[in-house]
């Protein structure tokens, strides 16, 4: 449907175009002034600066104003991937000056009609395309801003490092458009599935870090939980994979704190769950990695635990929720009974049933 409506806008602007030509050439036919090419001499010096000039300001202006726009809202650096969209714009007004310039060579002759006239369509012919591309600029979305690194980034890397960046500034704004969050999440998502191949870049991981530390410290709009999930477990795999184990004790703090988070706008257990346990503790398992990664998962599950049942106790999680959360990590913990953190978890699983009354 807007395909349709943008074509049948299209051919009612050039309709109109035509027309007014026709209209035109009429007139001069009539007038006989299409036989008088000594009338047109100052007009076609005159109205070929003038078109130089508004096509000029109309390119200038409106560019100026969208990169200080840019600029501030998503910073230099994106603004870089851009450049490439300004070459249409001035190739229209290069293309413009040099029809202008031979036009105007031909002032004192016998083709100055058909030359003015050819200089007016011309003119015409490119004032809509150039402020329909203008348009579109200055009303970018969001995820029109991603997909432009997408294209003019040299790998996925640079493009998820990019996206990362865009989608933090775009949640702290004071009003985050939530369709947009959720859609650059989804774009990132689907990059980050085929894990395997992605380098570890510092500037990735960096960019990644500052998005969770967002959503834990800066109480920005809380993004679908389930695409959420999907990227953090993806992230997990990526620094597992790379052996990155100090970066991945920090984010496993993250991503404690950010199922925290959740638990304030969503059920206790499904915050837990899906935020916790399947991306750092089900995926660890997964990977087998290494114990001292596995124990420390675990004593950040214990803190969260820990957590929950204050929370419990005060009257904040009701007891039926609170036995819903202990069975699902007896399940998702089963298997790593050899650890130490094993039996700390056990004895406050064991506490909490007790408190809260849970059967067995």
């Amino acid at each position: 449907m807007v395909w349709e409506h943008v074509h049948k806008y299209t051919l009612i602007t050039y309709g109109l175009i035509l027309l007014i030509i026709i209209m035109l050439v009429y007139v001069f036919h009539v007038t006989g002034y299409d036989q008088r090419p000594e009338y047109f001499e100052w007009t076609i010096l005159y109205f070929g600066s003038a078109i130089i000039q508004a096509y000029a300001a109309i390119i200038a202006v409106p560019f100026t104003i969208w990169v200080i726009y840019m600029q501030s809202r998503y910073g230099y650096i994106l603004v870089r991937l851009f450049l490439n969209r300004v070459i249409y714009p001035f190739t229209i007004l290069g293309v413009i000056t040099i029809v202008t310039a031979i036009t105007m060579s031909l002032e004192k002759t016998i083709y100055a009609y058909h030359a003015f006239m050819i200089e007016l369509s011309v003119a015409l012919l490119f004032l809509p395309p150039i402020i329909h591309y203008i348009r579109d600029l200055m009303t970018m979305s969001p995820e029109n801003v991603v997909r432009t690194p997408h294209k003019a980034s040299g790998t996925v890397e640079e493009f998820i490092a990019a996206s990362l960046h865009v989608l933090r500034l775009v949640m702290v704004e004071a009003y985050p458009e939530e369709k947009a969050i959720n859609n650059i999440l989804k774009m990132i998502y689907e990059n980050t599935r085929d894990v395997e191949k992605l380098k570890l870049y510092p500037d990735t991981y960096h960019k990644i870090r500052d998005l969770l530390k967002t959503i834990v410290y800066e109480g920005t709009y809380l993004p679908d939980i389930y695409l959420l999930k999907g990227l953090m477990k993806n992230f997990m795999i990526w620094l597992v994979r790379n052996r990155k184990e100090r970066i991945t004790r920090s984010f496993i703090r993250y991503y404690r704190a950010i199922s925290l988070r959740y638990m304030e706008e969503r059920l206790p257990s499904e915050g837990i769950e899906d935020l916790f346990i399947e991306p750092v503790i089900d995926t660890l398992k997964a990977l087998k990695a290494k114990r001292n990664i596995l124990g420390y998962a675990l004593d950040q599950l214990i803190a969260l635990l820990h957590k929950i049942k204050r929370a419990g106790t005060i009257g904040d999680i009701t007891s039926l929720e609170m036995c819903h959360i202990i069975n699902i990590v007896e399940k998702h913990v089963s298997g790593l009974e050899t650890l130490m953190e094993y039996e700390k978890l056990r004895r406050l699983i064991n506490e909490i049933r007790g408190e809260f009354l849970c059967v067995y």
